[in-house]
């Protein structure tokens, strides 16, 4: 399974993977570790496959590389 691709260079990051199950986890991961402002997960038009989601607070890479896929 694909590694959560992330980046969070702008005001306001992102992150894509292929399946929007893995999104959906994610997301349940960032609540459980108090992060609460990103968006659902949504068809990531840009690229024309895959999902995404933005993320309101700058998430620590320790917390990002802690979840598993």
């Amino acid at each position: 399974m694909p590694a959560l691709e992330v980046d969070q260079s702008g005001e306001v990051g992102h992150v894509h993977h292929p399946t929007r199950q893995t999104l959906l986890d994610f997301m349940s991961y960032l609540k459980e570790n108090g992060y609460l402002r990103f968006s659902y997960p949504m068809p990531d038009q840009e690229r024309g496959a895959g999902w995404m989601m933005f993320l309101y607070d700058q998430i620590p890479v320790e917390i990002i590389e802690a979840f598993e896929v």
